[in-house]
């Protein structure tokens, strides 16, 4: 549940920064939309800095799972969400 819920949280904030960035430089709703969908799934970074803590030891190896699996979720996501925002 916990997975989930930070899938959730992860893809909104995802969304709403990268629609947010769009429009406020002139993008119309649907594109913006369509922009802040296409950023969901860029987690490279995140398993870079997980896997640093994680190795630093400051990073429990539970959560490392748990940011895995949200990385993995997301990028699962993106596709379908670009069809429909594309779609003519």
């Amino acid at each position: 549940m916990f997975i989930l819920l930070v899938a959730v949280i992860a893809i909104v904030t995802k969304i709403i920064g990268g629609g947010l960035g769009a429009r406020l430089t002139g993008f119309n709703l649907h594109d913006s939309l369509a922009i802040g969908s296409g950023m969901v799934s860029r987690g490279e970074l995140a398993l870079i800095i997980a896997a640093a803590g994680l190795e630093s030891g400051l990073l429990m190896e539970e959560y490392f799972t748990s940011i895995v699996m949200v990385v993995i979720l997301t990028t699962l996501i993106t596709p379908p969400m670009l069809k429909v925002f594309f779609r003519k």
